[in-house]
């Protein structure tokens, strides 16, 4: 793999001072030759960045940028994507650990894939292993219709290698998505996401990430916010939706149709809108509710719950 394409690896940091050095050494040692590392940090103000110049000033691999103004981890992502240079991007972040074959398999199992991702094992602040993969949890496969993941999307962005190209279609990202979720989506548009069934990350669970793995209790909101807070998470989703119908090509004619009556079932809590979306859940629960590790019962209760939620 002498003349191996350059992977970018796009390390988004934000006061990661505790992790950092564990998740650096992890992709240092990498198998896989021929690497550029973005670190892009968005507004430190612990040591953050100086651990990164501190491993800049060892390694010529790193590039280190701060960011004037925080951006969001969001917008920091597509700020370091966008300054990739590589065929490929891997996207990390700063309180795992990769096992050192990671990219090396990930670029081995792509193929003409858009996206390719893999498994990993949940482990405490120690990176001691807490007994379950990703996988125990959410029914991971291969997705190549837009629909499997227009409503629910369990792609973790340590765990995904994407073509730079996918992420050219991409952009801009919307704030209101994750950008893994929203690369996921719109790699099956163009061509599907592949899975890796292997463990190749330690998922680190801690009091302060920023996402945890699904499943994870959230804290309950106080009273006087509760009701503010589900008024922004609807009009979240609804935007979500709507990004998604409209980014979904027209040749992809019955995943538009139903992205479209999906769009229309979103708008308000009107019963007839409350009985077109329940509808249609049942009518696509195999597709729509593909990610779900649920039995077929449990999912037909999902549709019912659609009459009262939006998903």
């Amino acid at each position: 793999m002498s003349n191996a394409p350059t992977v970018s690896v796009v390390l988004g940091t934000y006061n990661g001072e505790a992790y950092l050095r564990e998740q650096l050494d992890s992709v240092l040692a990498q198998t896989y030759p021929s690497l550029e590392i973005i670190t892009i940090d968005d507004g430190s103000s612990d040591t953050t960045v100086a651990i990164l110049k501190e491993y800049a000033a060892r390694d010529t691999r790193i590039k280190v940028v701060v960011n004037e103004q925080n951006l969001g981890f969001i917008r920091n992502f597509e700020k370091g994507c966008s300054l990739a240079a590589g065929r490929w991007i891997s996207l990390c972040d700063q309180d795992d650990y990769w096992l050192p074959d990671k990219i090396k398999k990930m670029v081995e199992a792509i193929g003409d894939y858009p996206m390719v991702y893999c498994d990993s094992i949940l482990c405490d602040e120690n990176l001691r292993p807490l007994g379950n993969r990703i996988s125990d949890l959410v029914h991971y496969q291969s997705f190549d219709d837009p629909r499997q993941l227009c409503v629910f999307s369990r792609m973790y962005g340590h765990a995904t290698l994407i073509t730079r190209d996918l992420f050219l279609r991409s952009r801009p990202f919307l704030k209101e998505v994750p950008h893994d979720g929203w690369l996921a989506y719109h790699a099956t548009l163009y061509g599907g996401v592949r899975y890796l069934p292997e463990v190749l990350v330690n998922y680190r669970q801690h009091a302060t990430n920023v996402f945890g793995v699904v499943g994870r209790k959230k804290k309950k909101p106080a009273p006087e916010e509760k009701a503010a807070l589900k008024k922004r998470e609807l009009q979240r989703i609804r935007i979500r939706m709507q990004a998604y119908c409209d980014a979904c090509p027209e040749t992809l004619v019955p995943q538009k149709r139903l992205l479209r009556a999906l769009v229309r079932s979103y708008r308000n809590f009107s019963p007839l809108n409350d009985i077109r979306r329940m509808l249609l859940f049942f009518a696509n629960y195999r597709q729509l509710l593909v990610v779900k590790n649920y039995s077929t019962l449990r999912k037909w209760l999902f549709c019912l719950k659609m009459l009262v939620k939006i998903k």
